[in-house]
């Protein structure tokens, strides 16, 4: 008897969904029609800062420099040409540098120009003369001309962070005017910022696209019919509507990881799809009509794709601890998305569905030999059935050489490794150190705790000691301090002699020497170096570091010197954003394998509450970190950092395969329940569950793959993984589940739910007596119930049984026991005549269960 015979009189939502479609459709149509209004007020807000934790230590440390000593944000204006001192490319230096001050935002502009205009007050100094009398000043060595003088730098200091974009481009227009005078380029902390967020907007206004007509094209390859394209994409397309107009609705900006979010979307929608449509198609051929079939089909899949959409909630809610606040905003929009998803799914396919005409029947090509996917799902079946011992061993070696490989992860963010080489952000980073200090700066603070300290000229040569050691570091290229400044003070205001580029040695000459560097400098140039009650002294060290690695290493190493060479009571910071992101990203993994671990743990849950079973609970979770072992260990070998991006391939990868590996369970017990044959269970399970999977893989795997093209590598690095992953994840649930599943007994808490057996059993029914209620359970619901009609020869006398007889609401029904345990002869019974009562035994493994008639 067909499984959608008989269907219930439409009682339920479902039902009246499918009854009311265009009730449905306008609900729907008004909500998208809401959402779709908020999402031109969606912003792009990427930065440099979205890898920072704004809650560490670290951080707020940082900021507390930056509000003591100013903001460090410089972009630097680099112009290489022949010689910079000769006139005529002075002369367009000059200009150019004037131009620049003009530019709102720009607190101050450091120039060689402005340097000469400052020093030369008879305004008589020919350049050769200018090029002399700077030669001994060491400050301005590689921090704002080259040694061989090929090469100078304008530095632009500015007011206000929020105007870095608007700044950056009109500086480039600027730049872009004098192309034809050299190489002219700007690099620095908000280069690279910027940067980030350009490569974002451009990969989230093509790559979704992109990925979505691929997705499309392989829809119509698999379903080959208009309804198979246009309405998973259409559901797809109106989940995405909600989810960026709920982000335009609250203001929240698009940024580095919610880019991912659209991406991830067309994946998971597309999959939940592909198992409904050809659950659809069978139910065509079943019933007697496209409500009938509707309702079918997701009477079928309603439960499967529900409980995949709370596990996958569940999977990416873990991320909610995470201390990045873009993990968490993707987190949160990528919940609600699949939740969307799964609302539009519920209500919009079958309300259409179940409108739409049943599509004609195509009679399939005559073939001698099996269809290529046949063939794959009978190859799969012969493999789990009969070539466990090579297998399971071989996916264990795979699991090993993955475990092997996590070990040598490194944690790193590197910004500027975010783009490729080819990238002008990534060759102007390289570009700058060969002549010049490097664009990221790291800022080493001495607290002294006493007023006046470093007014001291004994204290001040502590100063000079310590950039020595500085200097010394690898990486770094410069370092400035207020020293540097003072000794070009004191050389200026005693007519430019050599031997007077130096400190003082007493202390009113400081004194009177700071007057004069307020005067000649500013107070904000001295604020940028020294606290105005002189306890406190700022050292900038300019580098070529961009690894998080390297920026710690440095980091210990220079407070280890600095605890060293100062007594006790002195404090130091080692801070600046290359730091604060390094300190941020090592708690990458900590924040990870809290929310991978977390993840495991409510998947394990979920899978023994659904199954009451500890084993089936740990057989659902190997199949979904098997995919992580893999990706991670294939990271490890290749070299491929955990960053913020790539940490999230972890939690996606359980959404994605999570919702295979229900499919899979819910199925197999469906299959397992019609007579108790394990073998037969995953053959059946496997050709019809696995052609959505494989489909759903080879779909998802193509959509991300199409990531891998992207300029920006965390986008690119991600897209190779998920491919890398969703074959694993292919795998895990093909091979390993149904492997695993063979050796385990499976009942649903629905099973138990459904069997209702009235008080005190074992006290009415003799062969239960001595069980408890939770073992009677098992014990009937081990076997598969089948229905007999009334009147029905269930069996003669003389025949073996290996079967339990139980009667529920009328009718006497056939509780086969599995593996033909205790086969019994059953006696004195033909067929069903009588009125049986609860407690009656049926033959010798028989029993009547709370009954009226049969």
């Amino acid at each position: 008897m067909s499984i959608f015979k008989n269907l219930p009189a439409p009682k339920s939502v479902l039902s009246f969904v499918v009854h009311n479609p265009w009730k449905i459709i306008v609900a729907i149509s008004l909500i998208t029609l809401f959402f779709a209004i908020q999402i031109p007020k969606l912003r792009f807000e990427t930065s440099i800062y979205d890898l920072v934790i704004e809650d560490l230590p670290k951080t707020a440390e940082y900021e507390a420099f930056k509000k003591e000593f100013g903001c460090e944000e410089i972009i630097l204006v680099v112009a290489r040409t022949q010689d910079v001192f000769q006139p005529d490319t002075f002369g367009k230096i000059r200009n150019l540098a004037d131009a620049l001050s003009k530019i709102g935002g720009i607190r101050r502009v450091i120039s060689l120009p402005d340097i000469r205009k400052a020093m030369d007050v008879t305004e008589k100094w020919t350049l050769e003369d200018f090029k002399k009398i700077i030669s001994p000043i060491t400050l301005f060595e590689r921090n704002i001309v080259s040694a061989d003088g090929k090469t100078c730098v304008i530095s632009l200091i500015l007011e206000d962070i929020r105007e870095k974009d608007r700044v950056i481009s009109e500086v480039q227009t600027l730049i872009d005017k004098q192309k034809h005078s050299g190489d002219i380029y700007q690099i620095g902390m908000p280069i690279v910022s910027k940067a980030l967020g350009d490569f974002t907007e451009s990969d989230f206004m093509s790559l979704p696209v992109i990925t979505f007509s691929v997705i499309l094209l392989m829809l119509f390859v698999f379903f080959r019919n208009i309804r198979g394209i246009l309405i998973p994409t259409g559901s797809v397309l109106i989940g995405l509507t909600w989810t960026f107009g709920l982000m335009g609705l609250t203001r929240t900006p698009l940024s580095l990881l919610t880019m991912i979010v659209p991406i991830f979307l067309i994946a998971v929608g597309t999959a939940y799809c592909m198992y409904i449509f050809p659950q659809y198609a069978f139910a065509v051929n079943e019933t007697s009509g496209p409500k009938e079939a509707a309702i079918a089909t997701f009477e079928r899949t309603g439960f499967p794709t529900s409980l995949a959409v709370i596990t996958t909630i569940i999977g990416l809610g873990s991320l909610l601890i995470n201390k990045i606040h873009d993990v968490r905003v993707f987190a949160l929009f990528s919940c609600v998305g699949i939740l969307f998803m799964l609302v539009i799914i519920l209500t919009l396919l079958p309300a259409v569905l179940g409108m739409l005409p049943v599509p004609k029947e195509t009679s399939p090509r005559v073939s001698t030999h099996p269809r290529v996917m046949d063939r794959i799902l009978n190859a799969i079946v012969h493999i789990n059935l009969r070539h466990q011992k090579i297998s399971l061993p071989i996916i264990a070696l795979i699991g090993l050489f993955g475990i092997v490989g996590m070990t040598r992860i490194e944690v790193e963010t590197n910004p500027v490794d975010f783009f490729k080489n080819t990238t002008s952000v990534a060759r102007h980073f390289r570009d700058i150190s060969r002549d010049m200090a490097g664009s990221f700066p790291i800022n080493v603070v001495i607290d002294s705790g006493k007023d006046g300290y470093f007014e001291e000229p004994a204290h001040l040569k502590e100063i000079d000691r310590i950039q020595v050691f500085l200097n010394s570091l690898k990486g770094v290229d410069k370092t400035i301090s207020f020293n540097d400044y003072l000794k070009l003070v004191n050389y200026a205001t005693n007519q430019y002699k050599a031997s007077l580029y130096a400190l003082p040695e007493a202390g009113f000459e400081v004194r009177m020497l700071v007057n004069s560097f307020k005067t000649l400098l500013g107070q904000d140039m001295l604020e940028r170096f020294m606290s105005p009650d002189f306890s406190k002294t700022n050292i900038v060290l300019r580098t070529h570091l961009a690894s998080s690695k390297d920026f710690l290493a440095i980091q210990d190493k220079i407070e280890n010197h600095l605890r060293k060479a100062f007594p006790g009571n002195f404090a130091f910071q080692v801070t600046g954003i290359g730091v604060v992101i390094s300190q941020s990203s090592q708690l990458i993994t900590e924040g990870q394998i809290k929310s991978l671990g977390l993840t495991l743990l409510l998947v394990f849950a979920i899978m023994f509450l659904l199954f009451m079973s500890y084993k089936v609970g740990i057989i659902g979770i190997l199949p979904n970190c098997f995919p992580i072992v893999v990706s991670f260990g294939v990271m490890g070998w290749a070299g491929i950092p955990l960053s913020m991006a790539t940490s999230l391939i972890a939690t996606i990868a359980i959404g994605l395969a999570v919702d295979d590996t229900i499919h899979y369970l819910v199925g197999y017990n469906r299959e397992f329940k019609k007579d108790l044959d394990r073998e037969e269970a995953l053959r059946k399970t496997v050709r019809h569950i696995g052609r959505p999977i494989i489909f759903t893989t080879l779909t998802i795997s193509i959509g991300f793959s199409v990531l891998m093209g992207s300029s920006f590598k965390p986008t690119a690095v991600f897209g190779l993984m998920m491919v890398i992953t969703m074959f694993s994840a292919l795998t895990a649930d093909l091979i390993l589940l149904p492997a695993l599943m063979l050796h385990v007994e499976l009942v649903t808490i629905w099973d138990l739910l459904r069997l209702k057996l009235g008080k005190d059993p074992h006290k009415r029914i003799p062969l239960f007596n001595g069980l408890s209620r939770s073992q009677i359970h098992y014990v009937i619901m081990a076997g598969a119930l089948k229905t007999h009609e009334q009147g029905a020869v269930v069996f003669s006398k003389g025949e073996i049984s290996d079967s339990m007889y139980v009667v529920i609401s009328g009718e006497l029904q056939v509780v086969d026991s599995p593996g033909g345990a205790s086969s019994q002869k059953n006696e004195g019974f033909t067929h069903v005549i009588a009125t049986l009562k609860t407690g009656d035994v049926v033959g010798e493994m028989g029993m009547i269960r709370s009954c009226e008639r049969s």
